[in-house]
């Protein structure tokens, strides 16, 4: 493991994209709705009913400032395709990490990471959205409400994450490929407080821990049993119950 500042680069603060200081503009865009044609797409707020896969769409587009093109060139630079949530609710939203198909730009809840390899982007995406790394990204953040983990950008700098840089070539390859795999429209995350007995999610740790990195059965199941444990804290759940019908996924 290693703080994700060694491995990646956060993208901007909302407001030096958009942002204004007093009458002046302090970022070169202004946010509008989204485009298909759009020449500098965004992810900007959380939509629950929409992040329930690894891959998400951008949700408005940035109109560039006139005066500013140059500023906006270079802050465009910056666009990345994976996105870390700032503000994450465990009792209704299933993702740390969405994956944008294209690059764009991260606002206010998910800005983006930047890595040095793009194949770091599969692998980034995968560990995030695993049992493990979110203990971690819980553990790291914020919880003064129940079952809200927040974190700001500077915050998310020193996060633990899995060192991409040792991975070998075939190892991040694994990881492209498994990444394909839950692109299929009939896998649907639930929400974090809801890990203990989902199914794409456990299957997400089998791939990864098993299938991408190595480790044995019994691993994997103590993760599962470990995601049994911290879906019973109440600052996860905040009162939700899951049903009671509903299997453990171990």
């Amino acid at each position: 493991m290693t703080p994700l500042e060694d491995v990646g680069r956060l993208g901007l603060l909302s407001r030096d994209i958009t942002g204004t200081t007093g009458t002046a503009p302090r970022g070169p865009f202004t946010k509008t709705q989204p485009s298909r044609t759009a020449a500098y797409p965004a992810l900007w707020n959380h939509h629950t009913e929409l992040e329930t896969q690894l891959i998400y769409q951008p949700d408005c587009q940035l109109r560039v400032r006139s005066g500013m093109e140059e500023k906006a060139s270079k802050i465009w630079e910056t666009a990345g395709r994976t996105h870390l949530t700032r503000d994450f609710r465990i009792n209704s939203q299933p993702l740390a990490v969405a994956f944008t198909e294209d690059p764009c730009i991260g606002g206010t809840a998910w800005p983006n990471v930047n890595f040095a390899k793009k194949s770091w982007d599969y692998a980034f995406a995968l560990w995030s959205n695993s049992t493990l790394e979110l203990l971690y990204f819980w553990w790291h953040s914020t919880r003064q409400q129940s079952s809200k983990a927040r974190m700001s950008i500077r915050a998310a700098e020193k996060l633990s994450v899995l060192d991409f840089r040792v991975l070998s070539k075939t190892q991040l390859q694994k990881a492209k490929t498994i990444f394909g795999q839950f692109k299929d429209p009939r896998k649907h995350f639930a929400p974090a407080y809801l890990t203990r007995e989902d199914k794409t999610r456990e299957l997400l740790d089998y791939k990864v821990l098993c299938e991408w990195l190595g480790f044995g059965e019994d691993v994997f199941k103590a993760v599962r049993q470990l995601a049994h444990k911290w879906c019973a804290e109440p600052s996860v759940h905040a009162g939700k119950q899951r049903n009671k019908n509903t299997p453990l996924a171990i």
